[in-house]
């Protein structure tokens, strides 16, 4: 049985390139580091949990890796008793346990094989666990009295447990994870057989050995930390041996997500644009006609379709189409337009949502296509706003604005497994490594053809493309005529005051601006509201 307590936040974290493990869990984070003299305490088994907020998703989850070995191993099915100190103190530079020794190990040899991936050994099995949320605490839990999860998998060996039944035992778990320290968080595990705990690469607690279900608390304000600091904790645990299995998760971590916005000519504010409360920078200008990556993962898949519109005769590009795909849509694909000339909403290429309101629902997505704010103030009463919300698998959101010519779109998303990039930066927590010159000089290019998520064009699309790529010029403030920079200005403050923002928001104002000077009144109006949900997106 085990037990994590804690008010962290959530999001999956990029593949370290230095280790042979990812960090298959990771938490948005703020800078921070261990005081060298905390104390590593230990408490008793009995925890409280924190009240947590009602907000937040029924399920959440957590990827691990486990690794499947036989009762040939020379450390399993073959020692008993708890011991302390069988690993060092000090995780070692690859984020594994080092081998110290004791009662309960054979050998450093046999013990580097447990979190390792080796042929002829082990079998490495990923494993997602779901989280449920508690009616009373708003804790989640994953809990499972008989934690059996690779049953006919792995070596496909078995033997009897306490209930009479056959299962694959002597496996190894290890998870990995980085919080945000609040303040007041404990951490309680609850197993068998061995665990070792880290908290920024000290052990914290330590249940080695082959033993029944013990506990022990750890309260992670001994670690003297300041609120808001970043806490990395690694998770190691071992089932070696017959006849039972008990596993228990309960944690008050609540998922945050990043937030990508692509609106206007386009503006593209990205995934680590004023994460933590940092200032915000100005948006990034992405001005070219073609198929691009937003966002490019394992998992998650979504690309945009640049071009040029009415409002645009200069040459600047604005959002014409969204693309949505990937594993975590069972590589099914989703295709957004805009609403005129056509355009339409499909799934793997026949359409949906042709009314409004309307909905589509499948196990892992829910779409809709509905009305969006009225706006009742002179400024914006013009511009009904025709929304999709997409809900999907992963603790993704999508919301865009369906304009007649073009569309806006918001993507909310935790970081993703294994790294990520595209025009909405690579959300490693750093801002200034998502410059438009650098985010280009990574990924450019535009999709190839055998990768692209849309249908092939037709000719004069591709014609209108070729044309608008011609046409291109880059633009800035700075080209804009100063009697149309003073009408931008004034109408660019009283859209955003009549959206319920602030019209001193520097960076979104020069965007405002940039869309009145060279894409017109409307093309400015509309920006604004997207600016507004993008506020709301972001919990502004």
């Amino acid at each position: 049985m085990l037990v994590i307590l804690g008010s962290l936040l959530v999001a999956p974290r990029a593949l370290a390139a230095s280790a042979s493990c990812s960090r298959d869990h990771v938490l948005l984070q703020r800078g921070g580091s261990l005081a060298r003299g905390a104390q590593l305490e230990k408490a008793s088994a009995s925890s409280t949990f924190p009240k947590l907020n009602a907000e937040g998703p029924e399920t959440i989850f957590f990827d691990a890796i486990i690794r499947d070995f036989t009762a040939d191993h020379p450390d399993f099915q073959s020692f008993d008793g708890h011991s302390e100190g069988l690993v060092e103190s000090k995780l070692g530079a690859d984020k594994k346990p080092v081998y110290k020794g004791g009662p309960q190990l054979s050998n450093k040899e046999n013990f580097d094989q447990w979190f390792r991936d080796v042929p002829g050994v082990n079998k490495r099995l990923d494993f997602k666990m779901d989280f449920n949320k508690t009616a009373q605490e708003g804790t989640y839990v994953h809990e499972d009295d008989e934690f059996f999860p690779i049953d006919g998998r792995g070596w496909g060996d078995s033997n009897v447990s306490l209930q009479n039944e056959l299962h694959n035992f002597y496996f190894t778990l290890e998870l990995h994870t980085t919080f945000v320290y609040q303040g007041g968080e404990k951490f309680t595990f609850r197993g068998d057989d061995d665990v070792w705990v880290f908290m920024n690469d000290n052990l914290v607690i330590d249940l080695g050995g082959v033993h029944d279900p013990m506990a022990r608390t750890f309260d992670i304000d001994g670690l003297n930390l300041s609120a808001g600091s970043a806490v990395e904790l690694d998770f190691f645990f071992a089932e070696r041996r017959c006849c039972g299995s008990e596993f228990r998760i309960e944690t008050s971590i609540t998922p945050v997500k990043g937030t990508c916005t692509i609106w206007g000519d386009p503006h593209i504010d990205v995934f680590d644009n004023g994460l933590f409360g940092r200032d915000k920078l100005e948006p990034l200008g992405i001005y070219t006609s073609g198929d691009y990556w937003l966002v490019k993962s394992e998992v998650v898949q979504m690309q945009a379709r640049y071009g040029t519109t009415i409002f645009t005769p200069s040459g600047q590009s604005a959002l014409l189409k969204l693309a949505v795909s990937g594993p975590f849509l069972q590589n099914h694909t989703l295709i957004i337009e805009p609403m005129d000339d056509g355009g339409v909403v499909t799934w793997d290429g026949e359409p949906i949502l042709t009314e409004m309101p309307s909905e589509f629902v499948q196990p892992f997505t829910r779409i809709r296509f509905m009305e969006g704010e009225k706006h009742i103030d002179d400024v914006l009463k013009g511009y009904p706003v025709k929304l999709i919300q997409a809900y999907f698998t992963r603790n993704v959101v999508l919301t865009v604005n369906r304009w007649p010519k073009h569309i806006d779109a918001i993507i909310q998303m935790p970081q993703q497994l294994g790294g990520q990039d595209g025009h909405c930066g690579n959300f490693d927590f750093n801002v200034s490594d998502d410059t438009k010159e650098l985010i280009l000089a990574r990924v450019g290019a535009a999709v190839p053809a055998e990768e692209s998520l849309f249908p092939p064009s037709s000719e004069a699309e591709i014609e209108a493309l070729r044309i608008s790529a011609h046409n291109h010029r880059e633009m800035s403030l700075a080209d804009c005529t100063p009697e149309v920079k003073k009408l931008a200005r004034q109408h660019c403050r009283q859209a955003m005051v009549a959206e319920g923002g602030s019209s001193k928001s520097h960076h979104l104002l020069r965007a405002c601006m940039f869309d009145y000077c060279f894409a017109g009144k409307e093309f400015a109006a509309e920006s604004a509201i997207v600016q507004h949900e993008m506020g709301e997106a972001e919990g502004v």
